[in-house]
């Protein structure tokens, strides 16, 4: 995963207040949950130092935007020095409300949501319709694109072929003209489809394609959205245009379809972890991957979520590169060095070397590791 959002992040030397809150609505409580939510947090903010001004600025901007909506979800919020750095919701809540004021950012919960959602286009088809709907990989945010072409019915045909007329008759040959004629307008429709999806694809950078509907429309769809034209994978799912019914199909076997996507493409990742590791193209533990992250030779960086024994690392204030586990092993003046959890360093350094990210679970490794951008030999 690409972490260039996080840069608006990284705009500061101060001290940033990071916020990781529950915002659910799912009742008419929901305001004042959120509430004391954040008084809690707000309270523990302030008795580690954080000042007013910041304290205004993210209290004015929580349970605001998207997380204003009915469900569940939470938002992830980061400022300093009274001003607001940024504002996400997150597709699912925190597994608990978490707050910290550090010389940097604290932002992996919102990574690891981020990283848990990919953008993608879904379609409900039939062979004269179409509903095309983009998510970007910010699915609480709601669709960001939506469109409804509509192609040529038989009614749109003149000719024999769309009605008889006279001296034209409806034997076997006027209804094999009209079945062929049919098929080829169906054909024609999807091709206007594809281009509207290619469209959409485009606008959310999607990573798959998930269609419902009539079988032949999505055959023809399917020709139309070949390898040649689009090279992510497209999925025929349940549901279609047939009424609200058919919808809540569509949407309920999307939801299971970018799980099962998600859970695979994981497993690729993982599986390229271990071979890189097993060929030196890979490094495993915090203090390896810190070393190759101060070399700027890290790829991916690949964290786990659990918490509960972070380690600490150390990192200058004023060069977000390096990180060591040892304040001397950075070579900067004491008073440019700070201490802080290994998940927030790593971080800071990934986004300042252009590394990407892949989360390691915790039922594969809790240790941290990295992919190299060339074979390592000497570690």
């Amino acid at each position: 995963m690409d972490l260039g959002f996080l840069r608006p992040l990284y705009s500061t030397e101060a001290p940033v207040a990071s916020v990781h809150l529950d915002t659910s609505r799912q009742s008419t409580d929901s305001d004042k949950e959120i509430e004391l939510r954040w008084r809690h947090l707000r309270e523990h903010l302030a008795e580690l130092g954080t000042d007013h001004a910041t304290l205004q600025a993210l209290h004015e901007a929580v349970g605001q935007g998207a997380s204003r909506s009915y469900g569940t979800h939470g938002q992830s919020l980061f400022a300093s020095r009274g001003q607001l750095l940024n504002t996400h919701t997150l597709a699912v809540p925190p597994q608990r409300d978490h707050a910290t004021w550090m010389p940097v950012p604290d932002p992996l919960p919102l990574v690891l949501d981020r990283a848990r959602h990919v953008p993608y286009v879904l379609i409900a088809l039939d062979r004269v319709n179409a509903e095309i709907v983009g998510y970007t990989d910010q699915p609480a945010q709601g669709p960001v694109l939506q469109e409804n072409p509509t192609g040529q019915t038989m009614h749109d045909l003149d000719g024999p072929i769309g009605r008889s007329g006279p001296g034209q008759h409806r034997g076997l040959g006027a209804r094999g003209n009209a079945q062929h004629a049919a098929q080829q307008m169906w054909r024609e429709n999807t091709a206007a489809f594809a281009e509207h999806v290619r469209e959409a694809v485009r606008a959310v950078q999607a990573k798959i394609i998930l269609v419902g509907g009539d079988e032949e429309a999505i055959t023809y769809l399917r020709q139309n959205l070949g390898p040649r034209q689009l090279s992510i994978p497209i999925r025929i799912i349940a549901g279609g245009r047939g009424g609200q019914a058919a919808r809540d199909r569509l949407h309920q076997a999307a939801e299971q379809a970018l799980n099962d996507f998600i859970a695979d493409e994981h497993a690729r990742a993982l599986a390229d972890y271990q071979q890189k590791l097993a060929n030196e193209q890979a490094v495993q533990g915090t203090g390896k991957a810190a070393h190759m992250l101060t070399e700027a030779r890290v790829q991916t960086l690949l964290l786990s979520p659990d918490r509960e024994e972070e380690e600490q690392l150390y990192a200058s204030l004023h060069q977000p590169v390096p990180v060591a586990q040892h304040s001397a092993d950075l070579g900067q003046p004491d008073q440019d060095v700070f201490t802080a959890p290994a998940s927030a360093l790593m971080l800071r350094s990934a986004v300042a070397s252009d590394a990407s990210f892949t989360e390691l679970t915790e039922q594969e490794r809790t240790d941290h590791g990295a992919l190299l951008r060339f074979a390592d030999n000497n570690h």
